[in-house]
């Protein structure tokens, strides 16, 4: 069987690493651990392809300490606990641990024991943030290591690197201008550029690589504004502060790669969550043009569905803002989850059953539609809550404006 290319050119060392210069410069860690040859635990954090696993396999190389590789999403309790037994043998001992983000409960509690024993290292990887999906007492026991993006720069050189001194692609005939169209193209995955060069390698063998021949390999730019990751919260993220912060061209810009991204659902429940949160009383009416313009996306589909998200998207950026609705909703349920609840009054319970009466509810309640203006004074919230805010009406928008100096009207009488 023929391995691929990638698996080929793995590092053995971090001298071939591609890029982390600022783990791998004089005074970077991972340059300090090898110089002083001192290892702890680590899990190596960042996007796919961009050298998590080839830093861990090469770092335990330069350490010239003994591993094994167990990989969380194919490999069985059994595989680790067999490492585990060959580990606790050897006076230190890495275990690197592919995808340790799909490991589940059982297998991080039996790797948690062997880690506290002090001889056995976790080398762990992952493209999910740490922090939300890794076990807390096996990250206390781990230093977090973050992998940074490979440059354009820094992929094409290393793609040159790798070609100038590597047998397997002596026969590829590629110009630096060539190189830098792959380097560009794919968006710091380094995985995915071998690949490009594999195809060829494969199917130009001899033959010059032309930027003409790239593009028939290379379609699209890589999107890696992938669901898995970070930049892919990111990028909704930084789609919702444009919006709030009623930039046009960068929520266009934002919008237009998440749906290059392909999790049209994700954008989607954002875009509803923004109209709601950041857009609110200042214009209602938004969340019901992005409601109609999600149906329109699913029923029309792609490449047409952009149009009606892209109107929407347009609309609230360009709308009036108002986060008053949402602060005071957010105001209410913390005070309810910080255990504020208390006994409704007497006159506002449920008076629809055959006994209420008999047991005081409803007693005092004043109908409001019996009074001037659809409106009377009296009391609502606990005693224990009287003169509780949570509404702070924000009247430097129209709609919001309006609808206040009309509760200001209809409640004139009260004192």
């Amino acid at each position: 069987m023929q391995q691929p290319l990638a698996y080929l050119l793995k590092p053995t060392t971090i001298e071939d690493i591609i890029g982390q210069e600022h783990l791998l410069h004089e005074n970077g860690l991972i340059r300090r651990m090898v110089a002083k040859n001192y290892a702890s635990s680590l899990i190596f954090y960042g996007e796919p392809g961009i050298g998590k696993s080839s830093l861990a396999l090469a770092l335990a190389n330069d350490l010239k300490i003994p591993y094994a590789v167990f990989n969380a999403e194919i490999d069985k309790k059994q595989d680790l606990e067999k490492i585990l037994t060959t580990a606790s043998n050897n006076d230190r001992f890495i275990v690197i641990l592919e995808e340790i983000h799909r490991m589940n409960r059982d297998k991080q509690d039996i790797l948690l024991k062997y880690l506290e024993q002090g001889n056995i290292l976790m080398f762990a990887c992952t493209t999910e943030n740490p922090f939300f999906v890794i076990n807390p007492a096996i990250r206390s026991r781990a230093n977090i290591i973050k992998l940074e993006r490979i440059s354009a720069e820094e992929m094409a050189t290393g793609l040159q690197r790798l070609i100038t001194k590597n047998p397997l692609l002596q026969n590829l005939k590629i110009g630096s201008d060539s190189i830098n169209i792959i380097a560009k193209a794919t968006s710091g995955d380094l995985r995915l550029a071998l690949n490009i060069l594999e195809l060829c390698l494969n199917l130009y063998d001899g033959v010059e690589i032309t930027p003409k021949i790239l593009k028939n390999i290379i379609p699209n730019a890589n999107l890696l504004n992938n669901a898995d990751g970070d930049e892919h919260h990111d990028l909704k993220s930084a789609l919702q502060k444009s919006i709030r912060g009623s930039d046009v061209d960068a929520a266009l810009y934002y919008f237009a790669r998440l749906l290059a991204s392909g999790d049209h659902e994700a954008l989607m429940r954002r875009m509803l969550i923004i109209a709601y949160e950041d857009i609110g009383l200042a214009n209602p009416a938004i969340a019901i043009h992005v409601k109609a313009a999600i149906d329109a996306f699913r029923q029309i589909g792609l490449p047409e569905g952009r149009i009606p998200l892209g109107l929407a998207i347009v609309e609230m950026a360009l709308s009036e803002k108002s986060n008053s609705a949402y602060l005071a909703t957010d105001q209410a349920y913390e005070d309810v989850l910080s255990g504020k609840e208390f006994k409704i009054p007497l006159h506002l319970k449920d008076t629809s059953y055959k006994s209420a009466k008999k047991l005081g509810a409803g007693k005092g309640y004043k109908y409001p539609h019996d009074f001037p203006n659809d409106y009377v004074e009296q009391t609502y919230l606990p005693p224990e809550m009287a003169g509780v805010k949570y509404y702070v009406p924000k009247k430097h928008s129209m709609y919001e404006k309006r609808i206040n100096d009309l509760y200001e009207i209809f409640t004139k009488t009260k004192k």
